[in-house]
């Protein structure tokens, strides 16, 4: 790498928002086996740090990811490595979904195949109107992968996740938003203006209601309804006892 030279995965923590970025523009910020080394320290840092509240996700040069980078082929022919390559990959996924701090992507440009799956593991997706979002596997005679299997029936029902996994239909950012796939698609000119928006307002949540709530939905969708409500019977006692929550309670009182 050349002095000064920014690698192909890397962070900055500025007024307690971590953003990661994915940076390798010149071919869409396209997935290599290193990178997913690198993922998965950089979300292991983010989770740890205790100046971060906010961790965002995003690409280099106008778009967010095409997806993996053909040299990951060559790795997942041979067993061993495939198993090594595939376990580190489902290791900082999991750890990404299951983050108990706020995360934000934000997609411009092309989000494709497991760079798309990759976004849709935050808990919401900013696109621009324009954006590419695309599941292109079954063209390529693969299956979706980076948890796609998991992730797209959950956010938008069985028929659309047909429809996106199956067909591979391309959708853009404004579309995506209409089925209910991302948060929310706006002109590019207002991207950094909602992303900022979105960062104040999650920020505003005490943090332990936040993990807490994040946790529960997703425990949820394995659980049946007796299930859950055991759980929250577990969890609000222990926010009520929280100080956070007992902060809050004396604000309102003064007010």
């Amino acid at each position: 790498m050349e002095q000064g030279q920014k690698p192909d995965v890397w962070s900055a923590c500025e007024n307690g928002v971590w953003t990661i970025t994915l940076n390798r523009p010149q071919v869409l910020n396209a997935l290599t086996i290193e990178m997913f080394y690198q993922l998965r320290e950089e979300i292991e840092q983010a989770e740890r740090a205790e100046n971060a509240d906010v961790v965002v996700l995003r690409g280099a040069g106008g778009n967010f990811c095409s997806g993996a980078d053909l040299s990951v082929l060559a790795v997942l022919r041979e067993d061993t490595q495939a198993d090594e390559a595939l376990s580190v990959i489902n290791e900082f996924l999991t750890r990404l979904h299951r983050m108990p701090k706020p995360v934000i992507s934000v997609i411009e440009g092309a989000a494709v195949g497991a760079g798309l799956n990759l976004a849709l593991h935050a808990d919401f997706v900013i696109a621009t109107n324009n954006a590419l979002l695309q599941e292109p596997f079954v063209h390529l005679g693969l299956t979706t992968d980076f948890g796609g299997t998991y992730l797209l029936p959950r956010l938008v029902g069985l028929a659309q996740a047909k429809r996106l996994a199956l067909l591979g239909e391309r959708l853009s950012g404004q579309e995506a938003e209409r089925i209910g796939f991302i948060y929310k698609a706006v002109d590019i000119e207002r991207l950094a203006e909602e992303v900022e928006k979105l960062i104040m307002t999650v920020r505003r949540v005490p943090k332990q209601a936040y993990a807490v709530t994040k946790e529960g939905l997703g425990r949820a969708q394995g659980m049946e309804l007796e299930q859950a409500l055991e759980w929250e019977k577990e969890q609000q006692p222990r926010l009520i006892a929280h100080p956070d929550f007992l902060w809050l309670i004396a604000a309102k009182r003064k007010k």
